[in-house]
């Protein structure tokens, strides 16, 4: 099987993405490959289409000095945005607590939340080459806490936090955390007769910690307590602006940049051209294989996905589309994809009919995600799919949730 990643807004630096990048991906090994039958040694492709959209001609002078300082999208800013969240979420004001127990009190409200600030802050470490299979141990980790999570609260259902974790109450610190919640998740095993995810060239079971914690988990403590010192400065300072400011900036750069560059099937522009490219690639190897393709996309990348399988490449067949946070259907809507037809809507066709290139389509989004749009009131054939990051910037909290990766896999494993 091959599995092709499109990105979205704010990827513009390779290197600022990476180690949140391996994240992704190794969550995508750990659930959506399994789900949809891949074999070992599977393909999954990232083609990097931000290094192509032409840069602002002042260097986003626009924004205000402070926002221009954090503009790009780095993953340490990312995990500075999930940790401000979390205490701002946890009511967590400067002062209020010892600077380290960013993990306690996000568990506190909600220990899936939790689980997925865990792995993004143990899986952004620089120490993956000196411990091959490190990510994968905590990723397993992190999947069977979630799995533990999923199957007490019935998916968040029946509640969450320290209102439905009695053990969560007299946890103090984050250290503690991380062992209570290795003892409940090993607990909850043995009584269900379940047995560790493995993933990897080892269990997570084997890592050398002798708590039985990953290394990477263990090490994520001090990383936040470190980061939380500073983001409970920023706190003080920051205003809403510069939430919604940087992102929506992004976006803007990267559609109009697309948009005005796209070029045509004859001369396709080079964004076109890197995921057609890349496309290629993955549905000649599925071929080989015998094995599905499957094409993930996230916010601007569903609608570079979804103008070149509508009109630039037609002719690569797609077993399974998940779009996740996209603007889809809103730029139908304005009619601004290649293949728009403005005939549509009328009585005798209400929907755009659904690509016959494409098997299955899920699009997911969170309600609370200000870039993310429904697609099958406008798209015949489109499964919208409703998913609650929790996150206070929706927009980029799926990708990184164990939560996200867990329930799309389920879903794919069911019927249309």
């Amino acid at each position: 099987m091959a599995l092709v990643y499109v990105h979205g807004i704010g990827n513009r630096k390779a290197d600022a993405v990476r180690r949140s990048a391996a994240l992704r991906d190794e969550l995508l090994r750990s659930h959506l490959l399994p789900a949809t039958g891949h074999s070992p040694g599977a393909l999954l492709r990232s083609p990097w289409w931000g290094e192509l959209v032409a840069e602002p001609a002042w260097g986003w002078a626009s924004l205000t000095p402070d926002e221009v300082e954090s503009l790009g999208g780095e993953s340490e800013e990312l995990l500075e945005e999930v940790v401000t969240q979390a205490l701002a979420d946890a009511g967590v004001g400067p002062g209020q607590r010892d600077a380290e127990q960013v993990l306690t009190a996000t568990a506190h409200v909600s220990l899936q939340r939790a689980i997925d600030l865990l792995a993004l802050a143990g899986g952004d470490d620089e120490e993956e080459e000196s411990e091959p299979g490190a990510l994968a141990e905590l990723v397993a980790f992190c999947a069977r806490a979630t799995a533990y999570w999923s199957e007490k609260t019935a998916e968040g259902t029946r509640g969450d936090g320290a209102n439905f974790f009695a053990w969560l109450r007299g946890v103090k610190e984050d250290d503690e955390f991380l062992d209570r919640l290795h003892d409940k998740v090993t607990d909850w095993e043995r009584s269900t007769n379940r047995g560790p995810i493995e993933s990897g060239p080892r269990s997570w079971e084997s890592f050398g910690d002798v708590s039985g914690l990953p290394a990477r988990a263990v090490r994520a403590v001090p990383r936040l307590r470190a980061l939380e010192v500073s983001v409970r400065t920023r706190l003080m300072v920051a205003g809403i602006r510069r939430w919604a400011a940087r992102p929506a900036a992004l976006l803007m750069g990267d559609v109009m940049g697309y948009f005005a560059e796209r070029g045509t099937p004859e001369t396709p522009g080079r964004i076109v051209e890197r995921i057609a490219d890349s496309l290629d690639e993955a549905a000649r190897d599925a071929a080989l294989r015998r094995e599905p393709l499957v094409v993930l996309a996230h916010s601007m990348g569903g609608n570079i996905v979804h103008d070149v399988l509508s009109h630039f490449r037609p002719d690569v067949q797609v077993d399974l589309l998940v779009t996740v946070g996209t603007q889809v259907g809103l730029f139908e809507e304005l009619k601004l994809f290649a293949s728009s037809d403005h005939k549509v809507p009328n009585p005798r066709c209400p929907k755009v009919a659904a690509l016959p290139n494409v098997g299955r389509w899920l699009n997911v989004l969170d309600r609370s995600d200000p870039l993310a749009f429904a697609a099958a009131p406008i798209f015949a054939g489109a499964e919208d799919l409703v998913f609650r990051t929790g996150a206070w910037w929706a927009h980029g909290g799926y990708l990184t949730s164990c939560d996200f990766h867990a329930r799309l896999a389920r879903r794919v494993g069911q019927p249309a």
